[in-house]
């Protein structure tokens, strides 16, 4: 009875997984063609919109994808009404014994809520708790943060209490582990769990750049070989049959922008979108000459240093359409796989026509000095960025961190140029631990008058204190304190940062009684004030 008790709801899955994996047809053309995937199964949706970009995020591995009408759904700026991505999703693929396994999240999904267990079985899909959480910094009373699903893998701090990474921060898990429906992939599943924590930043400078951190875990008890993860996106820029795209291999980013100076819905100078890897698989190399460093979670004091591993890096750089140059999306697990290898579904290999030379990079040229390889045509396109191949043995986990930014400047490719420098300064930000935009808080976006320090408060302060600065313009600014004798205690903020009033959390904490001194310094302005710590 209880072999008949334990097969009824596998039985019933694959009916309804045979019933539903061929309804609908994979999209095809624009975006006024794709349709959406009819939803059976307890998937829940939210928004990342705490700055300008407002984006869906699911529980079935996608995002970017408005899940009431199967429309764009990454909108910038918010509320405009104007969107500049269709869909986006993670990809995993890997050889196990003589199977090639995948799992997508495409336009069809491969994942759903939950877990694996002990035993290597999906649990969690018709539990409630297998939801999205949203919490947002300093509600200490919404109730995903009394109940933040610190069971479940989700972020807390030292104290055990969530872990605001961001102004706006999410958690959820899904598996692959429930049967494969999107029609691309093995019909067995890699036994892959998956830990997806979004967050953005109000603050000036990020408020065009959402993060996403995807921890992959191998639930499964067999070896992951010849592992592949991807970022997939399918980016309608606007009106999405005039977009070229490109890869920035100096900057880990791929970016999609218009192919003339107007879009039919951005107008003039359209924005141009992209994605910048920020942390990849890590992977063993025996060489202690390498040595990979990462904090976890990003924006912790938890410093972890393997010696004799290195990050894979952006390795690949994929691309297709519906058409020329080569077919659209593929349509078996072998296929996939191909596309995360960096080859087109039929397993030819691109040819970069400048050089000659084979390659997994696709379109690696500069389109705004017309230089390289660079699309010469707008259509529909998708693009993917894969990291491997790596293996994963059986409880391994690897953690892939992307920011997806946006940028507009005076025309499209000055779009691009913009975007570039965007990205630059969330390497900057994420190579200082995300430390700036977690201690300086941006309270005013309005541009003062003038360049300003003001006195911290309160003062004494036993152990913290708050200090506030005004920016006139854009520039590097450096915050730093310093003892009574002039020796430098600590570096508050040491970046480029856009007009506005900022505050910032100074703790005393380990530090004597006594005078200290804190400097703001800019381009054109310096100024100096003392406080008092008074324990």
């Amino acid at each position: 009875m209880k072999k008949f008790n334990y097969f009824l709801p596998l039985f019933i899955s694959c009916l309804i997984f045979i019933s539903f994996r061929y309804m609908n047809d994979k999209p095809n053309g624009t975006s006024e063609n794709k349709s959406s995937q009819h939803e059976i199964f307890a998937v829940t949706s939210r928004q990342l919109n705490a700055n300008n970009i407002s984006a869906w995020f699911r529980t079935n591995g996608s995002f970017n994808r408005d899940p009431a009408t199967g429309n764009s759904g990454f909108e910038w700026p918010k509320g405009s009404g104007k969107y500049a991505r269709f869909a986006s999703g993670i990809w995993v693929g890997c050889k196990s014994g003589n199977d090639t396994l995948t799992a997508v999240a495409e336009y069809q999904y491969d994942y759903l809520p939950g877990y694996v267990d002990d035993a290597g079985l999906p649990q969690g899909n018709d539990n409630p708790l297998y939801r999205i959480y949203s919490i947002t910094r300093g509600n200490t009373t919404d109730p995903d943060y009394l109940n933040w699903p610190v069971n479940q893998g989700a972020y807390t701090t030292p104290s055990g209490t969530p872990f605001f990474l961001g102004t706006q921060t999410m958690f959820y898990s899904y598996t692959d582990a429930y049967p494969h429906s999107s029609g691309q992939t093995s019909l067995l599943s890699l036994k892959a769990q998956i830990l997806q924590t979004n967050w953005c930043y109000a603050d000036a400078g990020l408020e065009d750049a959402e993060f996403i951190e995807f921890k992959i875990i191998n639930r499964s008890n067999s070896p992951w070989a010849d592992t592949y993860i991807a970022f997939w996106t399918d980016d309608d820029l606007g009106d999405g049959s005039d977009d070229a795209i490109g890869c920035d291999t100096l900057r880990n980013l791929g970016f999609t922008y218009n192919i003339t100076d107007s879009d039919p819905q951005y107008g003039a100078a359209p924005p141009a979108v992209g994605t910048k890897l920020l942390r990849s698989p890590v992977i063993f190399t025996g060489n202690n000459n390498d040595t990979a460093k990462y904090y976890n979670p990003p924006g912790s004091q938890n410093l972890v240093i393997k010696v004799g591993y290195k990050f894979t890096e952006m390795k690949i750089f994929n691309t297709y359409n519906n058409g020329s140059p080569q077919p659209s999306d593929p349509n078996s697990n072998v296929e996939t796989y191909r596309v995360l290898e960096g080859k087109w579904k039929f397993g030819d290999s691109w040819v970069n026509p400048v050089n000659g030379h084979t390659t997994t990079k696709a379109y690696s040229g500069d389109p705004v000095s017309g230089t390289g390889w660079v699309m010469t045509g707008g259509n529909d396109r998708r693009y993917l960025q894969s990291f491997g191949p790596f293996n994963m043995n059986p409880g391994d986990t690897q953690s892939v961190i992307i920011a997806q930014l946006i940028a507009r400047g005076s025309s499209n490719l000055n779009s691009i140029r913009d975007l570039r420098t965007l990205s630059d300064h969330v390497q900057t930000v994420y190579d200082n631990n995300f430390q700036s935009v977690l201690a300086v808080n941006n309270i005013s976006s309005e541009i003062p008058d003038y360049f300003t320090l003001r006195q911290n408060y309160p003062n004494p302060f036993n152990p913290a204190t708050n200090l506030e600065f005004g920016i006139a313009n854009l520039g590097f600014v450096s915050l730093k304190v310093y003892d009574a004798l002039g020796k430098e205690i600590k570096t508050l903020v040491n970046e480029m940062k856009s007009p506005g009033t900022y505050r910032v959390d100074f703790d005393g904490n380990g530090l004597a009684s006594g005078i200290y001194f804190y400097k703001l310094s800019t381009d054109v302005f310096s100024d100096t004030k003392r406080m008092i710590l008074l324990k």
